[in-house]
């Protein structure tokens, strides 16, 4: 197997089976609140509510004092659509540190094939500004994961703004589905707003790609591109220590009021800072669908 197949397959240690109860008719993996003949013990109601006297429960309907009659109810399993929604806006294209691209795109075929070896399908949609630049339609193909890497490398970065992450957002289903939104988050704070508005009430798990190289410029002189974090303007700027300084120290004020608003919607981003950690994926997934 190539070294692409090997990393997506780091993948397969995703647990991928939430531990909340969603909504739905059709057969999956996931528990349901639906309630019928399924696989899973759920619990016990009266026939007269479930009229199903094949599941009549003799022992719960011979010891009931009033001598009423009961059926056991089981949980149908719904299936689920993972949606990965990328920015791929100009922003994503500089590097320092790392290849934020290339994690994007390792993120997305990897969360795809997890989800398609979990059962469930996964869709992409590569939004750069206004424009879709990347489309997978819900698949659970064989070869799904490195289809949709492919597809992300082969993506140009280009665009900005949320308009087409929030149109994007508000198309999708609002049930039995699960978003997954991987950015450089290189937004104001009011098109954040905008874009989680968008998004809700759906399940989202945000993805911050960092580059800590971009974060933490050299303390040298010199000449560099700059990239103002609240309007994504580049320019060229005279680099000295006390400039590095300010740059670090206007990140992390601005980092910090996107923080704030993903707090404010009930999020909490996953940070990505160079590299990724699967465990801590694991375990941000796990919280996405509490």
């Amino acid at each position: 197997m190539n070294e692409a197949g090997d990393e997506l397959y780091l993948f397969d240690a995703l647990a991928w089976r939430l531990a909340h109860s969603l909504p739905g008719l059709m057969e999956g993996a996931h528990r349901s609140r639906m309630r019928g003949a399924g696989d899973s013990f759920a619990d016990i109601a009266p026939l007269l509510a479930f009229p199903d006297p094949r599941r009549l429960d003799l022992r719960r309907s011979i010891t009931d004092p009033f001598g009423g009659f009961h059926v056991r109810r089981f949980e149908r399993r719904t299936d689920l659509v993972l949606h990965i929604l990328l920015d791929a806006s100009a922003s994503l294209a500089p590097s320092a540190t790392s290849d934020r691209r290339g994690l994007a795109a390792l993120l997305a075929g990897g969360l795809a094939q997890a989800a398609r070896r979990g059962g469930d399908r996964a869709a992409l949609h590569a939004i750069g500004g206004d424009a879709e630049l990347a489309f997978q339609p819900a698949s659970r193909r064989p070869g799904l994961g490195e289809d949709v890497r492919q597809m992300v490398l082969g993506v140009a970065p280009a665009g900005q703004g949320v308009d087409g992450l929030a149109q994007a957002g508000a198309a999708l289903p609002q049930r039995r589905i699960l978003v997954v939104l991987i950015s450089d988050f290189a937004l104001a704070s009011p098109e954040l707003s905008r874009l989680l508005d968008a998004l809700s009430p759906r399940p989202v798990l945000p993805i911050w790609l960092r580059d800590t190289g971009l974060e933490e410029p050299p303390e040298r002189f010199g000449l560099a591109e700059a990239r103002d974090p609240e309007s994504g303007r580049r320019r060229t700027v005279l680099t000295t220590r006390k400039w590095a300084a300010r740059q670090r120290e206007a990140g992390e004020i601005h980092r910090s009021a996107l923080r704030g608003v993903f707090l404010n919607h009930g999020l909490r981003p996953m940070e990505i800072r160079d590299s990724i950690d699967i465990d801590q994926l694991i375990s941000a997934l796990g919280e996405a669908a509490l």
